[in-house]
């Protein structure tokens, strides 16, 4: 039997990957199996994966009513952009120049969320005009994990009429360069590809498979809310604290890694040019008093032995195993009977999340579960990955996502290395380090 059991609502997506002709890019929403940039939802819940929670007006009573009014942001991000530097938009437009509202959680709402970066007329790329750009910094530092680190969100949307390139069902898309720095003063380049055979027009469309590495090829807008991943272990920063993003004039004059050239719906006009919702981090360090899920619940429920939900799992497992402590969410069963070479293994299962420096797991075995019987077999600690205390028993780990790219999040697997043994009964001892003063 398993004493505590651990889910993941959060890393489990089981999605249908939509295949579209072109690059082995991925799609521009709801990809998740594509190895390279597969999008990433903004929005979780009851109303379906990447399913944005949107205001859209007022009924009879003045009640706010929402399109996919169960969703709410995924938690996957533990930390969003909280300030906005080197604002500059590179056209004359008068509109959606607000930059703070790149700041806080995606929206995925395609007009009242975005700042616009501007797009550059043929004469101001004659001219070798600045591109609008802007500088966005975090609460701290991005680290290079495992996976995706942060996500982009632009307001691209899929499109419905034959306006040129791609036509129906490609992405409207305003790109943009990204360049990373764990200074604010000195940044780094994404490399990219764009495979994009020629010029799209005004507001035509592209294959998003044939474009990697740039901001805004994936939906967020029209109830549909996906953003772009980028993994600093491309680049090889440790960490990171500023983000910046610059547009890209999609007539084909910016030139991607290979000396090709970058097309996109160009020249747009009113939110012209790339629409930054939102940069969501992935890869941030958290302890349990800095757990954005605390924020969720009533203040006198908020304690490591709480249990909000009433669902067996008090806020610290919640907190270590990546469950919501607001929703009843505990998995039923942390086990699994495997058979090798004729043999069969019990296999114990539970997840962990390598962002949480705070926390000890110590995976602990019994033959009795006698309460001095408990003999730990294994550790992780501070974030790291577990390791066994000896040999007897074989430790394996992978990501738990369902969506490729998405590694933070772990799935631990426990099982002996002698074949089948004697009875045992398995679990997971979760305790808080000790404060650094």
């Amino acid at each position: 039997m398993n004493l505590i059991q651990f889910s993941c609502p959060v890393a489990v997506w089981l999605l249908l990957a939509q295949t579209l002709p072109g690059g082995p890019n991925s799609g521009p929403l709801n990809d998740p199996k594509n190895p390279y940039d597969a999008p990433v939802p903004g929005f979780i819940g009851p109303d379906g994966i990447g399913k944005a929670r949107v205001f859209t007006g007022l009924d009879e009573n003045d009640q706010e009513i929402f399109q996919n009014p169960n969703n709410f942001v995924n938690p996957l991000f533990f930390a969003w952009a909280s300030a906005a530097s080197n604002y500059h938009r590179s056209d004359a437009g008068t509109s959606f120049n607000n930059p703070n509202l790149a700041l806080g959680p995606v929206t995925g709402d395609q007009f009242l969320g975005v700042v616009s970066l501007g797009d550059l007329t043929t004469q101001q790329i004659a001219d070798n005009a600045q591109p609008g750009t802007i500088t966005l910094k975090f609460p701290k530092p991005i680290r290079n994990g495992s996976g995706a680190d942060f996500v982009i969100f632009e307001n691209g949307l899929i499109s419905q009429s034959n306006t040129g390139g791609a036509g129906i069902g490609g992405i409207l898309a305003e790109l943009a360069r990204v360049e990373v720095s764990a200074d604010g003063v000195n940044f780094v380049r994404f490399p990219c590809t764009s495979l994009t055979p020629a010029k799209v027009g005004g507001y035509g469309s592209i294959d998003a498979t044939d474009v990697f590495n740039l901001a805004g090829k994936h939906a967020n807008s029209y109830g549909s809310s996906w953003g772009t991943p980028f993994d600093l272990q491309l680049i090889g920063l440790p960490q990171i604290t500023h983000i910046r993003i610059v547009d890209i004039p999609g007539d084909g004059s910016s030139l991607d890694q290979n000396g090709r050239p970058i097309y996109d719906a160009w020249q747009t006009f009113g939110s012209g040019g790339f629409d930054l919702d939102a940069v969501g981090a992935i890869s941030t360090s958290m302890s349990y008093a800095e757990w954005p899920q605390l924020a969720t619940l009533d203040p006198t429920q908020r304690g490591e032995m709480d249990d909000p939900d009433g669902d067996g799992l008090p806020n610290l497992l919640e907190y270590a195993g990546a469950t919501l402590p607001r929703i009843p969410d505990a998995s039923v069963t942390a086990f699994e009977l495997i058979e090798e070479n004729g043999m069969k293994f019990t296999e114990f299962r539970f997840i962990r999340d390598e962002r949480l420096l705070d926390l000890t797991y110590e995976v602990q075995v019994s033959g009795s579960m006698d309460a001095e019987d408990w003999a730990t077999v294994a550790t992780s600690t501070a974030g790291g990955t577990v390791l066994p205390a000896s040999g007897q028993f074989v430790i394996s780990e992978s990501p738990a996502s369902g969506i490729t790219g998405i590694s933070v999040i772990r799935e631990v697997r426990v099982r002996s290395s002698r074949g089948p043994a004697p009875r045992y009964f398995f679990r997971v001892k979760v305790s808080q380090l000790p404060k650094i003063q």
